[in-house]
């Protein structure tokens, strides 16, 4: 418990700097994690002691996973009297301010790594079509996550407004509403346990995750949603009741959503027989072991943002 909580303190001020300054910083935060989430995805076989996934395929993946968060930046070729000029255009994101405008999925670079993953499998025996399967799912999980974390914290951002708590606020609160629901689940599940007894709590999915109860997930969502809402109001809306029905609904949806990216990176490590990602993080596991429930939560809450300001595009 000790290293967990030393860790745990020594993860806060590392990541704090970057969160706070956001832009370029978080830019280069969601890069960092990107990175060390494709390794340990793709790693698990050989944690597991089975077949490896080959070298390149973490190369093509991380380069893959960058151009799904971050895309291309568009160049043009403007005219002037005196010479011609390269410049960078805004596009979805603005590599100038190094902020994500729009939670925006170009079908391109989907299209592509499927298209790379599986050529992959048809050509090199030691990479099997169900291993192929696998990364597609799992890279683009985590891309999708990490670049609605990245574009929460750009929220309020953009060429003609610097207004960074705005994106700070809202990370803030889906941090809240993650790790709220953690705690008060935990300590929910533990005062069950012994109010009741072991053989009168009901397990929520014993084959995936054998200590989680139906008790502490419901009193995790109930106390997780009140202080989500609370925090909305106050940190995000300012005070203001306006819409407080809607930042309810958020709230309860993001602590239900986050129990279950919570089993869906359990229900992995279970099926390749490990216990944590990596042991990068001593008393934690790895990056993914932290990242379990704010990957779907980041999701969820930028298509909600995205919604409701019409800022979102799906090509696919």
């Amino acid at each position: 418990m000790k290293t967990r909580i030393i860790t745990g303190l020594l993860i806060f001020l590392f990541v704090l700097p970057f969160v706070a300054f956001g832009n370029h910083f978080m830019m280069a935060f969601i890069i960092l994690l990107l990175g060390l989430g494709t390794y340990e995805f793709l790693n698990v076989k050989a944690k597991a002691k089975q077949d490896k996934i080959p070298l390149y395929v973490y190369i093509i993946s991380f380069i893959f996973a960058y151009l799904i968060v971050f895309d291309l930046p568009i160049y043009n070729l403007s005219h002037s009297s005196s010479s011609l000029v390269l410049m960078l255009n805004d596009g979805v994101f603005n590599y100038k301010l190094g902020v994500l405008q729009e939670y925006f999925i170009n079908p391109i670079w989907i299209i592509s790594y499927v298209f790379v993953l599986f050529t992959c499998s048809v050509f090199d025996k030691k990479f099997k079509i169900t291993d192929a399967m696998y990364t597609f799912a799992t890279i683009i999980y985590l891309s999708l996550g990490l670049k609605g974390m990245l574009y929460l914290r750009s929220w309020g951002i953009n060429k003609y407004s610097q207004n960074t708590f705005t994106g700070l606020a809202m990370l803030i609160y889906v941090l809240v509403v993650t790790c709220s629901t953690d705690i008060f689940a935990y300590f929910g599940g533990m005062t069950c346990y012994k109010l009741l007894g072991a053989d009168k709590v009901h397990k929520l999915n014993e084959r995936i995750s054998p200590k989680k109860t139906i008790e502490g997930t419901v009193i995790g969502t109930v106390l997780a949603t009140i202080a989500g809402f609370f925090t909305s109001i106050y940190l995000i809306n300012g005070g203001s009741y306006d819409s407080w029905y809607l930042m309810l609904l958020l709230s309860f949806v993001l602590s239900i959503c986050g129990q279950i990216g919570d089993l869906i990176l359990s229900a992995i490590k279970r099926h390749f027989g490990i216990k944590d990602y990596s042991n990068l993080l001593p008393g934690h596991g790895g990056v993914l072991d932290r990242l379990d429930s704010l990957l779907i939560n980041c999701m969820v809450a930028a298509v909600f943002i995205a919604l409701m300001t019409e800022n979102i595009i799906f090509l696919l």
